[in-house]
């Protein structure tokens, strides 16, 4: 094992300790809370028993029945576990057709359909204030029997309750609020952080999360641990972890005890378990509430701050925003992320390389933010061609680049210098949003997307400021 070189100090044990235990109390659900939430569940139940086949068991999964929820935390997973002998197609039917059975319209009740690798249902229960996801998924009791992703759900509950103590689930809670104050609690493709089960996970290997804090500020890369086998962590060079390193293409990897062929770490970002190895070394340093809540910020008067910013870096503001459709929001993320980086580098193409760039969504809206050095304009640009001993493409190269404003050599390679497609950033955004400009992804639609320069309503600047103040917060 190699020497740690950040370590909790026995002075400040007790600082910790008291730390953990008022985040504890915070985080926490109280009794009234759990008995509440219980008689929900037990109702929603209750009503699924009497519309749901006698051969489909329903199943209550999720934080709150491995009882690691946090306090105001109403979501709850339900599965309704069917038969293997059933089609997929079917089951996804059936499954439709029963959560609709219990939803009270004139109760309030309000139903949403959601995606993943197949539909479920997401209701909105008015009257006991609970939000229950109603999941079909097959029946199992090996990982073996596994026909579709989520029926992994029903073996992960069974372990987690198996294996983890009361305050190691305590811990989970507290890990949770920790990973959440710096924006990396999550599987969500906008966060790319860790899941509710991977927290789960690394409290049931690293035992307390006090241990856990020492592990991932000493982090050394790469990093595998073997869930199945119970061993402790391999050592940075070992065989195992190069095995595993190469197999999932990851430098950090958490084998699922429930399933060896899978990561729980995979939607982890290199930059979330970055800004986990720093929290982790800050709180270490200093045991108090700013070090494990982190450097928290205001969007009051977003423009007047965003403003500032773009002052203080000496540039332009330049902000797309767009109208999207109710489409899930991971697609819809991953799509306006591929779209700010093809603008990003097609900016920095053009010598327009920005300062820095951020993206955010909220309901059916998103933007993206770009600054770049103020007032920059091209008033020229030299483009590479090949060498001139590659005769025939090195006349391709001069003759298509017949309104150079003069050639010349680098090394034995021709250099044209010319005036460039677009002289400012506004110039090359604006093109961008024509029928011939830059390709938008399927869901982003051009002409619902505006360009806004230096300026734009508060609403739109507190989804930049968020993006932004998230981003700088280490």
């Amino acid at each position: 094992m190699a020497e740690q070189r950040y370590g909790i100090e026995k002075s400040a044990l007790p600082r910790l300790a008291k730390l953990l235990e008022r985040v504890l109390n915070d985080v926490k659900p109280n009794p009234e809370e759990i008995k509440a939430t219980t008689r929900s569940i037990n109702e929603v139940v209750g009503k699924l028993k009497k519309v749901t086949p006698k051969n489909v068991e329903i199943l209550v999964a999720g934080s709150v029945a491995r009882g690691t929820q946090i306090r105001g935390s109403s979501d709850v997973d339900i599965f309704l576990l069917f038969p293997r002998k059933m089609d997929e197609k079917e089951i996804e039917k059936k499954g439709l057709e029963i959560a609709k059975k219990i939803i009270d319209k004139k109760a309030g009740d309000t139903y949403s359909m959601n995606y993943a690798e197949h539909p479920y249902t997401k209701i909105k229960f008015s009257k006991l204030a609970l939000d229950v996801e109603i999941v079909p998924a097959y029946k199992i009791r090996d990982i073996k029997e596994r026909s579709t992703a989520v029926d992994r759900t029903q073996l992960h509950n069974d372990f987690v309750i198996s294996n983890l103590t009361s305050k190691q689930r305590d811990d989970v809670r507290i890990l949770k609020t920790f990973l959440n104050s710096r924006h990396i609690y999550g599987a969500e493709a906008r966060i790319e952080g860790f899941s509710g089960y991977l927290c789960e996970l690394l409290i049931y290997h690293y035992k307390s999360f006090e241990r856990l804090l020492a592990a991932f500020a000493n982090l050394k890369l790469p990093l595998a641990l073997d869930m199945t086998s119970l061993q402790p962590e391999f050592g940075k060079g070992s065989a195992n972890v190069k095995k595993y390193s190469e197999r999932f293409g990851k430098d950090f990897v958490v084998i699922d005890p429930v399933d060896e062929n899978r990561n729980v770490a995979a939607s982890v970002s290199d930059e979330s378990l970055a800004r986990l190895v720093l929290a982790c070394r800050e709180l270490i340093k200093n045991p108090n509430d700013k070090s494990f809540f982190g450097h928290g910020y205001s969007d009051i008067g977003a423009r007047a701050k965003l403003s500032k910013l773009s002052k203080d870096l000496g540039t332009d503001m330049f902000v797309l925003h767009f109208k999207t459709d109710e489409i899930a929001e991971d697609i819809i993320w991953q799509q306006v992320k591929r779209l700010r980086l093809k603008l990003n580098d097609t900016l920095t193409h053009h010598g327009f390389c920005p300062t820095l760039s951020a993206q955010n969504m909220a309901d059916n809206e998103a933007v993206i933010a770009f600054f770049v050095v103020k007032d920059l304009t091209i008033r020229s640009c030299i483009t590479k061609g090949p060498s001139v001993i590659m005769g025939e493409a090195a006349e391709r190269f001069m003759k298509s680049h017949s309104n150079s404003l003069f050639f010349a050599l680098s090394g034995d390679s021709i250099r044209s210098t010319e005036k460039p497609k677009f002289t400012t950033a506004e110039q090359l955004l604006r093109h961008a949003l024509t029928p011939k400009g830059v390709d938008f992804p399927s869901y982003l639609d051009k002409r619902r997307t505006k360009l806004f320069v230096n300026s734009t309503s508060e609403g739109i600047a507190k989804m930049i400021y968020q993006a932004y103040s998230i981003n700088v917060s280490l």
